[in-house]
């Protein structure tokens, strides 16, 4: 134990012995033999480890390898991770084993150790948050500059985790819940979102499909605010690309921009509301596009169609933001006070009027961004 300078009962961390077994068994597996435990991750927000650990006075995070599509290449996303950080992108490194592996398999199960961060998480309520709007677009415009350098190979996901299937499994999941609510006004409120969701769909669908040469490469793939921090000079660290993937650019700054200028994210809040009202708060969108663009402007005839990609992930924001609670956290029988109600009532107000709002922006969305 003493060789291990395991520090369990510093940090109180409440390990069993065969686990504390099981750990030292992974960092052997690294080819560590001294290290020091700093105790669970507080940020998160899985059951799966997360563990805080110190070699040669370096911090990483010890976790278990987060799951992918089936079948996927395990070596693609610290390929392009590696890449991305040769490119100037500040993406964590990973501690490799003497074989130089970034990842050990102990059992049946992988684990990697990642450097750990440092940085200011973002937050709506900060005064420097509309720098950081800002800076998050720019960083956007040079992952994706660089990706479209990247000459690995394609790593595409599956049909069915295409963007259309993964819309249509959003919408059916409205339907769901709709029917399942015990409340009559939330679960109408549902059933319109999936209608006004549902009504602009195929031609949006349709207008991305005939565009011509929209710039396709590999995305980040969950761009939000969660994976950045922030320091004195904007974007420090870009965390999350586990969902990293081949995919037209227009759909990951369509997220990205609901993201940034449409939810508000909150110090010590696991929830997303809208930020304001109805849509965009349209000073951070601005700000978001412009910055994007001077990295990345548009192709020819794509600025057109940003209306079209916001449309299509619009049901994917809202179920996964304003209204998780909805979808992934009431139970059936739950009957909440009037005041929640109240809350829930005025997030599917949002997201219903998100069709009729953005056909509206059809014209000024795209000089934003050109």
């Amino acid at each position: 134990m003493d060789e291990n300078e395991f520090e369990n009962d510093e940090q109180q961390v409440d390990l069993a012995q065969e686990d504390v077994l099981d750990l030292n068994e992974v960092m052997e597996a690294f080819g560590v033999s001294k290290w020091q435990n700093l105790g669970p991750v507080e940020s998160a927000s899985s059951s799966s480890l997360s563990l805080q650990v110190e070699i040669e006075d370096q911090r990483y995070i010890l976790r278990e390898r987060p799951e992918g599509i089936i079948g996927e290449d395990i070596h693609f996303r610290y390929d392009f991770q590696h890449y991305l950080q040769q490119a100037s992108i500040p993406v964590p490194s990973f501690y490799l084993t003497p074989q130089d592996e970034p990842m050990v398999k102990v059992g049946e199960d992988y684990f990697e150790l990642q450097q750990q961060i440092g940085g200011e998480l973002f937050s709506t309520a900060n005064p420097r948050s509309l720098d950081w709007v800002a800076s998050a677009g720019s960083m956007l415009g040079r992952i994706h500059q660089a990706s479209l350098r990247y000459t690995g190979h394609q790593h595409r996901w599956p049909g069915e985790a295409h963007i259309g299937a993964l819309v249509q499994g959003y919408l059916n999941l409205t339907r769901v819940r709709a029917d399942e609510s015990p409340i009559q006004a939330v679960a109408s409120a549902l059933s319109n979102c999936a209608d006004q969701w549902e009504s602009v769909l195929p031609s949006s669908m349709m207008a991305i499909g005939a565009g011509q040469n929209l710039p396709e490469f590999h995305i980040h793939g969950d761009y939000h605010a969660l994976n950045l921090r922030f320091g004195p000079f904007g974007v420090s660290a870009v965390t999350g690309l586990e969902a990293a993937r081949w995919e037209k650019r227009i759909f990951e700054l369509a997220y990205a921009l609901f993201y940034f200028s449409a939810l508000a994210w909150l110090p010590g809040s696991t929830s997303t509301p809208p930020l304001v009202k109805r849509g965009f708060e349209p000073e951070r969108a601005r700000s978001f596009l412009h910055a994007y663009g001077e990295y990345y402007p548009p192709a020819r005839g794509e600025a057109e169609l940003l209306t079209d990609a916001l449309q299509i992930v619009a049901p994917i924001v809202a179920v996964n933001g304003p209204l998780e609670d909805l979808f992934y956290a009431m139970p059936a029988e739950e009957s909440p006070d009037s005041e929640l109600i109240d809350d829930r009532m005025e997030h599917l107000s949002w997201a219903a009027s998100l069709p009729s709002w953005l056909n509206r922006l059809r014209r000024s969305l795209p000089e934003m961004w050109s």
